[in-house]
């Protein structure tokens, strides 16, 4: 086993020396004649005229075509040369000397910095893309700096294959893409970044693992859901990462999650195709934070960020809040109040803690009141009439024993001469229309009473 790890150390050794002796062509580029590259902040001096003119009044400088005297760089002319001193971004362009109105001599002052240092990292988001080497600066460049990448596969040979990288000025970051990398061999990489401008060079070698670089984007659409009727249940669901973007390779993932109150998290591993759980510990009526992480399936590279953190708070039952409002109103929400002001020692004026009681009361629904006097008012309209009816009806039966009420009389048509009172008998009425027996059976007057009792009509006629 050493002996594999000695061959290892000794091929890397090998790497880095053949990496180190490799000329590989990160050179600055050259400056043209008439150009002068100085830093920020530095002094210049532009000639004009070789060695010593006889008369230095006729020479005079054009900077961008308009006369030097309207541009804002401080400047100084010590005979026919330009003097500039403690010159910025702003003094970079055109000059020109002019004599006797006619050009001498030009020059382009270029103001640049040296690049930085290009200290880079590389990663791939999935083993169907290709890695991506990237890097920021602090500063601004200028449009003249480039950045190339210079990568090798395995231990033995020297061919490099160049990558260019681009810059992305909202974000100063260079990015370049390493192509050729196959999905699933390790191998190692050695990796050269050089950054080039006119003010100079700067290079960056390492050594890279191709398994190593691998690192997932966090899982997305993380959702923590509450089940109904489950206070202590939480349902988690997510997605993989868009930037995988590979049905062939597969993700594993990991869940975190904790209680509001709670320091440590509870961890959940899960294997490839899972991408939903159910959280059966949870705690009733706090809100939890649920995260999830992924790595390929067999542990290629490295695990993902965190995802952004998901807060979620199990199934809570909904209190009715009337049924909470009538539930503490008494029968009689007065009972309490009157009971304090009878009791011996009892000022006139309930004290506050009565007053809740009052308070309480009032918040009855206005319809539950509206309902209760409509019914009070029916039942008191319902006793009135009852009890006026009793009433007339008593005041006809008193009336009727004391004294009877007249009735009017009937007076029967006449078949004849009227008779005298003693001749005729007390009552002869006539035939009835409306008797039975006056219609279907002949009458037959008892001989031996003076009345025809088979006349029910007689019945029914009034005294």
């Amino acid at each position: 086993m050493w002996l594999v790890g000695a061959s290892v150390i000794v091929h890397l050794i090998g790497v880095t020396a053949g990496l180190t002796e490799l000329e590989l062509p990160c050179l600055k580029p050259a400056v043209p004649s008439a150009m002068i590259v100085i830093p920020p902040g530095a002094n210049v001096s532009l000639p004009c005229l070789e060695g010593k003119p006889e008369n230095t009044t006729i020479v005079h400088w054009r900077f961008e075509g308009q006369n030097l005297s309207s541009h804002p760089a401080r400047k100084a002319v010590l005979g026919s040369n330009l003097f500039l001193s403690s010159v910025y971004y702003n003094a970079s362009g055109h000059y020109s000397c002019h004599a006797g109105g006619r050009l001498i001599r030009s020059h382009r002052l270029v103001l640049e910095e040296p690049p930085e240092t290009p200290h880079f990292t590389c990663h791939r988001r999935s083993l169907a893309k290709d890695i991506i080497c990237e890097w920021k600066v602090s500063r601004p460049i200028s449009p003249r700096t480039k950045a190339r990448l210079w990568v090798k596969k395995g231990f033995s040979g020297r061919n490099y294959t160049e990558q260019q990288c681009r810059y992305y000025t909202k974000s100063q970051k260079f990015s370049c893409r390493l192509t050729g990398v196959n999905n699933e061999d390790n191998v190692v990489l050695a990796v050269s970044a050089c950054v080039v401008n006119l003010a100079g060079t700067e290079r960056k070698r390492v050594l890279l693992w191709s398994d190593e670089l691998l690192k997932p984007d966090p899982p997305a659409d993380v959702v923590a859901t509450a089940m109904e009727k489950a206070p202590r249940k939480l349902h988690v669901t997510w997605r993989n990462p868009y930037s995988w973007g590979s049905t062939y390779y597969h993700l594993k993932f990991q869940l975190r999650y904790r209680a509001e109150n709670a320091q440590n998290y509870s961890e959940v591993p899960f294997p490839h195709g899972v991408t939903s759980y159910t959280i059966y510990d949870a705690l009733q009526g706090l809100r939890h934070t649920v995260q999830v992480r992924c790595r390929e399936e067999f542990n290629h590279g490295s695990w993902s960020e965190w995802s952004h953190e998901i807060r979620g708070m199990p199934w809570t039952e909904l209190k009715d809040p009337e049924s909470e409002t009538t539930s503490h109103v008494s029968k009689f929400p007065f009972d309490d109040y009157f009971a304090s002001t009878n009791r011996p020692g009892s000022s006139e004026v309930p004290s506050n803690r009565d007053k809740p009681t009052v308070e309480v009361a009032v918040m009855v629904p206005l319809h539950t009141f509206l309902i209760m006097a409509l019914s009070v008012t029916v039942g008191l309209a319902l006793v009135v009439g009852i009890i006026a009816r009793f009433r007339k009806k008593l005041g006809l039966l008193t009336s009727g024993e004391g004294k009877p009420s007249p009735v009017p009389s009937y007076s029967l048509a006449a078949l004849g001469p009227e008779p005298p009172m003693s001749a005729s008998p007390l009552l002869s009425p006539p035939d009835s229309p409306f008797s039975e027996s006056s219609v279907d059976s002949p009458r037959t007057l008892d001989q031996n009473s003076p009345y025809d009792v088979s006349n029910a009509d007689y019945f029914l006629l009034p005294k």
